[in-house]
């Protein structure tokens, strides 16, 4: 009896597509490692220059240095209006948090929107000449540092200190609001969580999971129970309106909200109107 060999073919597509596969999972490994050891700098991405100070304001400012850790000092300033802080006196009083890439000695020069409003404002850590690497638990430390610095001074009434953020740094006053008496909050361009920011812009990657800063102001806002004033640009290609409209859904106490027409992302803090939008609420 013969028997009769039968040759095998193979399809050479049948080892072509779980070479693919894998290759493919690499590539996705390899660009997630690389979003999560490099994600401090996409996230916070100090100015690498400093604004000059124009010297016809110097009166109003004071500079400060403020330990908040060992060997971690921040550069910051007090804006104090003429005519306000003499002996003796208090008044209402609020700090700045800025923004991604915002070195906020720019508010020595562009403060004057924020009229009969004493200012405390501070570089975060690895911004303008302040010691340090920024992380969100880090700041949000600094800015209890911050607000307990503030309340112990002479020209401050503790009960009325306020709270400003903008962009990022909304994320930072508003986990600073909802655990800390802060008299009003003002949040400039507002997000709801920096993992709902991050998945428009990295979709493929699991966001959620390689963050370490995420941010999530929609968890905090239920406890924020103090007057909250919203400002949106008319234009923002940064943070999207739905993000922020996402957030005001989760206030305890819904907020005052105003879009600025003509601004963006960008210009809405130095606009002078809005600037006086907010030293009318913080004041009055």
């Amino acid at each position: 009896m013969k028997y009769v060999q039968e040759k095998v073919v193979r399809n050479p597509e049948s080892r072509l597509v779980p070479r693919m596969a894998l290759s493919a999972s690499m590539g996705f490994a390899a660009y997630w490692t690389y979003l999560y050891f490099s994600q401090t700098r996409h996230i916070f991405s100090p100015a690498l220059k400093h604004h000059e100070v124009l010297t016809h304001h110097a009166h109003e400012f004071t500079e400060l240095r403020l330990q908040v850790a060992p060997g971690i000092e921040l550069e910051g300033w007090v804006r104090m209006p003429a005519g306000l802080g003499g002996a003796g006196s208090k008044a209402p009083c609020a700090i700045y948090f800025g923004g991604r890439s915002e070195d906020v000695r720019w508010l020595l020069n562009e403060a004057q929107g924020f009229k009969n409003l004493p200012l405390v404002f501070f570089n975060y850590r690895g911004y303008g000449n302040s010691k340090g690497t920024p992380m969100e638990k880090n700041l949000v430390a600094d800015a209890r540092a911050i607000y307990k610095w503030v309340a112990e001074q002479p020209w401050c009434d503790r009960n009325q200190i306020s709270v400003i953020g903008r962009s990022l740094g909304t994320g930072v006053a508003m986990q600073l609001a909802a655990s800390t008496p802060v008299h009003k909050l003002v949040l400039f361009t507002p997000y709801d969580s920096l993992i709902s920011i991050a998945k428009k812009k990295v979709p493929l990657a699991p966001v959620s999971l390689l963050l370490r800063s995420k941010f999530k102001s929609n968890e905090c806002a239920a406890n924020v129970r103090n007057p909250t004033f919203v400002l949106l640009a008319e234009n923002d290609e940064v943070v999207p309106h739905d993000s922020s409209l996402r957030l005001m859904q989760h206030f305890a106490v819904k907020p005052l909200v105003a879009t600025v027409k003509g601004t963006d992302h960008v210009s809405l803090p130095h606009d002078t109107d809005a600037q006086g939008l907010v030293s009318h609420f913080l004041t009055t």
